[in-house]
């Protein structure tokens, strides 16, 4: 079948978080089931020239219009992964795309819609039969409205797919918007449609709304997640949308990519390990690449168990619970190492001000910036994983730790509890438990199961040694996974779509609800 991919990233290529390396991911797997699949993602400016070298100019010119405005772009298409990328060049007088960054612009909106009306052009133009149209996340939502209302004649796509990365960023802005790319706005302001679900802000479009109810299946990227984007809490105003589209909305776990991720082959590591290692010799690898990092940085050569975090220090990763794990680590004896960084400058300021005040401790490694070869030497070193997220749809950080030996202690939500099996779990074989996991997301939970983990360390190591072993045994890869798409891909449901959904007493109120002019949100991310 013909599955063409639509989204904002495509790791290495251009990569912000997580989606990038689903998409990348994904598409390897289906090739590898021989299907037909092409990834369509902005040609961004931070893509290194050196992988642009080998492009080939798809189509030159072709226009998209933007406030009554004809504007060029040009296609590209080039092997990358060992996947088929086209990358569409926007010639915007804005700079769309050359912002040397992939998301937090004030005109976020605005430059995706542009993408989404680009993609729609560009496939009018290529006039090839698609049999799935797959989108990830607000960013490319729009598409949907594109093929199904305004290019029905010409682009033949048998099913849209969304997947919902992260519900929380949503993609909310105003009738305009619309407008603006050539789509008749204030017809999509409607509960079944586009209207957002808060009565506060009637006048509002949602994007990620329209995506969910034009989109033929609907897939979250958990099993536990999909649940949780079904309540008031975790679907963040659109649970009422989701729960009458609940038939065509599904939950499939994302894989890693183990051509990237493999302490047996990782080019970034000196000492190499795997599963079918003996567990003395996995220790011994793994106290090596500790070692590494001890010269690198000055910390203590004693201080043991290595308690760490890979991870963007956003608000959704407890922060505060991120610093907790710094110093109960250091008061236990451990070290602590974090790897990234905040998109939120408060944040950000808040762990440089902490970066300085532990500069040149013997415990303390903190690294503000992603640095992708160091992340692959802390996941080699790392004895304890902190993932105390206060939400999480997948999360990728857990299962790549597992596979490099590392124990995830983490807060039962999303993807996290759709992986770890607590090591105390009595109903669950001992052969499934391979970490931590604690309900609440405070201080005083944390540090109960950080302080659980630590003394198992260092008075089992035998117990603890097992834990690695069961997970460093799972299946992450994305065979599985891929083949679930495909099910998805296939199976037939019966239709709620747009024409047909009902409303909600939600919905009902908006259409009472007082006009307020919505406010364009800020820098949404995967």
């Amino acid at each position: 079948m013909r599955i063409v991919q639509v989204a904002a990233e495509f790791a290495p290529l251009a990569k912000a978080g997580g989606l990038g390396e689903v998409v990348v991911g994904l598409t390897r797997a289906l090739n590898n089931l021989h299907e037909d699949v092409e990834v369509i993602i902005p040609k961004h400016d931070l893509i290194h020239p050196k992988i642009l070298e080998n492009a080939r100019l798809e189509i030159p010119d072709f226009k998209c219009v933007e406030n009554g405005r004809q504007i060029a772009n040009a296609a590209w298409q080039i092997e990358a992964e060992g996947c088929k990328l086209h990358l569409l060049e926007a010639r915007h007088p804005s700079g769309y795309f050359h912002r040397g960054k992939i998301y937090g612009c004030d005109d976020d909106v605005p430059r995706f819609l542009y993408f989404c009306r680009m993609v729609a052009e560009y496939l009018k133009l290529k006039n090839q039969p698609i049999d799935v149209l797959h989108l990830h996340d607000w960013h490319t939502a729009a598409l949907a409205l594109f093929i199904r209302d305004l290019m029905s004649l010409d682009v033949k796509v048998g099913k849209i797919v969304l997947t919902i990365h992260n519900i929380e960023y949503q993609g909310k802005c105003a009738v305009q918007d619309l407008n603006a790319v050539g789509l008749d706005g204030v017809s999509y302001l409607t509960s079944t449609k586009l209207q957002d679900n808060d009565p506060n802000y009637p006048e509002t479009i949602n994007l990620l709304k329209g995506g969910i109810v034009y989109a033929d299946r609907i897939v979250a990227v958990s099993p536990t997640y999909a649940k949780e984007i079904l309540t008031q809490t975790g679907g963040f105003g659109l649970d009422s949308t989701l729960k009458f589209c609940k038939s065509k909305l599904s939950g499939i776990l994302n894989g890693i990519d183990l051509s990237l991720w493999s302490p047996e082959s990782d080019r970034h590591l000196k000492h190499h390990f795997s599963s079918t290692d003996a567990l003395a010799s996995i220790v011994k690898a793994k106290r090596k690449n500790k070692e590494e990092l001890i010269r690198r940085f000055q910390v203590s050569s004693v201080a043991t168990p290595w308690v760490g975090a890979v991870t963007r220090i956003a608000e959704q990763k407890s922060p505060e619970l991120l610093e907790e794990a710094l110093v109960q680590t250091m008061r236990l004896g451990g070290v602590f190492v974090l790897l990234g960084s905040s998109p939120t400058p408060a944040i950000q300021s808040h762990f440089e001000a902490l970066k300085q005040k532990y500069q040149g401790h013997p415990q303390v490694i903190l690294q503000l910036e992603y640095d992708d070869a160091l992340a692959h030497q802390i996941y080699a070193a790392l004895d304890l994983l902190v993932v105390p997220s206060k939400t999480e749809p997948c999360g990728l950080t857990q299962m790549i730790g597992m596979h490099y030996g590392v124990l995830p202690i983490a807060r039962s939500t999303g993807g996290l509890k759709d992986t770890v099996v607590d090591c105390d779990n009595g109903l669950k074989p001992s052969a499934e438990r391979n970490g931590f996991l604690f309900e609440k997301a405070t201080a005083k939970e944390f540090t109960e199961t950080l302080e659980r983990a630590i003394l198992l360390y260092k008075t089992n190591p035998a117990t603890f040694q097992n834990l690695m072993r069961c997970g460093m045994h799972l299946d992450f890869s994305w065979t599985k996974p891929a083949k679930e798409y495909l099910k998805a891909f296939s199976a037939s449901v019966k239709m709620i779509g747009f024409n047909t959904v009902q409303l909600s007493p939600i919905m009902e109120q908006n259409k009472a609800a007082t006009a307020t002019k919505p406010k364009r949100p800020s820098a949404p991310r995967s």
